[in-house]
């Protein structure tokens, strides 16, 4: 075997970019916890009597589930549970009515029709104004938490130095794996985002802010008009540099209902709208960007040179790129393993290259159908 010179910049170059796309992955920029504190452990003297905010959304049945999750938290400071329905929607009225001795149970109700406005922008304003308390988290009626001290966990985040807390949501484990994968790797962009700098918006329905602040400010003024975006505009809004709290153990997290694939797909489209109205999104889709494309050429070289060596029988290169390729392949897969475990998502590791390459096919979809779509669905003004 004869090793030139231009065998050993290939092979060079081969490993700069191998260990160069290796490091362009979210799901090595790994989350930590800082300041955990389990919630047996809680100084709970110090926590803030909390609103619990609940978008009904027309959604009798799955608020007749989550409620009691909701009213049978362990929380030893004050806290209500604040619903916000449609008037004249019976099932969910009927709903709430069965827990209306309930001492932390309130509810209030948004007008069948609401011109020139967000239904659920209008609901959370009311929602917020009808509030007791400073800190408001809101919620979904179709989202519940994972566990009965999920109050107390959110709470031990909100010190006097914050403004928003921001907590892990996904969706139930019986939903399809990449709609839970491209979730997890969404959040590893902004919950990372959140803590080292500043936060840029919310993948989930898991958030809390401060009521005064959301007065003061007008709460969603500028973008009432927009359908979509409600726990969005808010991190976006309201967020400074180290103000925003993320909380990812396991007792703040928060699971929603399985999507229909329409509602799935929807969600993307909608967020297609609204990324056009977020302040400071080049950073965080520049680096999204960036670690595609680094991706994406890693596996490219690789294959050319396997495929160009194996023919000009040139063993050295064939040997490093396809070490190279079983590197990648490992090393990926195990990184996002780790990630899958922290946070509690059951999906197969063996899943995770694939996933990966698809997310250019899912964007490319995404934004095709956005495209296709009539700009006047995500806006209240028609005109």
């Amino acid at each position: 075997m004869i090793i030139d010179t231009l065998s050993i910049i290939a092979c060079l170059i081969i490993v700069l970019l191998t260990a160069t796309s290796l490091f362009a992955n979210p799901f090595i920029r790994r989350i930590q916890q800082k300041g955990y504190v389990d919630p047996q452990l809680v100084d709970e003297q110090h926590l803030p009597n909390v609103t619990v905010l609940v978008l009904a959304n027309n959604n009798a049945q799955a608020l007749d589930a989550h409620l009691p999750l909701l009213l049978t938290q362990d929380y030893p400071a004050e806290y209500e549970v604040v619903v916000v329905g449609e008037q004249s929607d019976l099932h969910v009225e009927t709903a709430i009515k069965q827990f209306a001795q309930n001492k932390h149970l309130y509810a209030t109700y948004i007008p069948p029709r609401s011109l020139f406005m967000s239904k659920k922008k209008l609901a959370v304003a009311l929602g917020v104004k009808a509030a007791h308390f400073d800190w408001v988290l809101l919620l979904d009626s179709n989202s519940h938490p994972v566990s009965d001290t999920w109050l107390k966990s959110m709470a031990s985040h909100m010190d006097p130095d914050a403004n928003l807390v921001i907590g892990y949501s996904n969706y139930d484990q019986d939903t399809k794996s990449y709609y839970r994968f491209d979730r997890l790797r969404n959040d590893c962009y902004l919950l990372r985002c959140a803590q080292r700098s500043i936060a840029y918006r919310a993948n989930g329905v898991n958030i809390a802010f401060r009521k005064s602040e959301f007065i003061e400010n007008d709460g969603y003024r500028g973008n009432l008009h927009l359908v979509n975006g409600e726990y969005d505009f808010i991190v976006n809004k309201y967020a400074r540099p180290d103000s925003a709290r993320i909380a990812i153990e396991p007792d703040a997290w928060v699971r929603e209902e399985t999507p229909t694939p329409k509602i799935w797909h929807d969600r993307n489209i909608c967020y297609a709208s609204v990324r056009k109205c977020l302040q400071r999104s080049f950073g965080i889709k520049a680096l999204f960007n960036i670690d595609l494309t680094m991706m994406h050429l890693n596996y490219t070289l690789l294959l050319l040179s396997i495929v160009a060596s194996a023919i000009l029988h040139n063993w050295l290169v064939l040997a490093v790129a396809s070490l190279a390729l079983i590197l990648t392949l490992v090393l990926r897969t195990m990184a996002a393993k780790k990630v899958y475990r922290q946070f509690g998502e059951h999906i197969a590791s063996w899943k995770t290259v694939f996933y990966e390459l698809y997310i250019v096919c899912h964007s490319l979809a995404t934004n095709i159908r956005y495209t296709k779509s009539d700009k006047r669905d995500f806006t209240t003004h028609k005109l």
